[in-house]
Formats: C-alpha cells, structure tokens, sequence
C-alpha cells in the first residue's frame, strides 16, 4: 500500500529530474569543455551523461531508500490513525461524564410522530383486484 499519492510522485520524480539535469551542467561546464569533437558529439555526450545519472540514482533510490520512505510515512498514518481514535474515545468518554453529570442521556430516540401501518392491513392483496387483473 502506497504512502505517497501520484501527484506527490510525480513532483517528486520532476524535481529529481532537475537537480541530476542542473548538476551534470555543471559538471559538463567544467570538464566537458575538454571533448575534442563537434557539436554533435557534444550534445550526445551531455544527453548520455543526464540519462545516465538520471537512471542511476533512480535505480539506487529505489533499492535504497524508496521502502524506508514508505515504511516512514505509512507508520506515520498509522500513528496520527491512533491518535485521532484516542482524541474520539477521550471526547466520547467526556460527554458520558457530562450527561451523567447533568443525568442526561445522548442515545438515539426516534422520532414520535412517524406514520405507522394500520394494525389490521397484513399486507395480502383482495380477490377483487386480482380477478380484476385478469
């Protein structure tokens, strides 16, 4: 089960794309400008070299920290998950003390004036209305 949503990966993934992308610029700047062939060769060996990294410490990421992560946040959920249904029991418990307090009662009492069924009609269908049927 999944702790980060899609939209969070996704924001994740492009700004890890970013910092790997502005890092191998730098680099690139500083000794890329060594490379003895053409512009060609150049952008082919920028390209490599961003996809490379790129891969690389995503492969890295994933076998590494991705399950800490994971693990990390779902514990986290299942811990704020137990504090909230603490908060609801102590706020439960609350008001049991303040109706026995005030000797009043928080139970469910239905409503006194719903429509009840007539005490002779045993729901079963005349022999008129079905001769008239047919």
């Amino acid at each position: 089960m999944p702790a980060l949503s899609q939209d969070t990966r996704l924001v994740m993934t492009i700004l890890f794309v970013g910092v790997l992308s502005g890092t191998n610029v730098y680099v690139y700047a500083a000794i890329g400008i060594g490379f003895p062939y053409g512009p060609l060769a150049h952008s082919f060996l920028f390209g490599l070299g961003t996809i490379g990294s790129i891969m690389v410490m995503k492969a890295l990421f994933d076998l590494a920290l991705n399950d800490k992560i994971e693990m990390w946040l779902l514990d986290r959920k299942i811990q704020n998950y137990w504090e909230r249904k603490s908060r609801d029991e102590q706020q439960r418990n609350k008001m049991r003390e303040s109706a026995k307090k005030y000797n009043t009662s928080f139970a469910y009492q239905p409503q006194q004036n719903q429509i009840q069924p007539p005490e002779d009609d045993n729901n079963t269908i005349g022999n008129e209305f079905l001769a008239a049927l047919q």
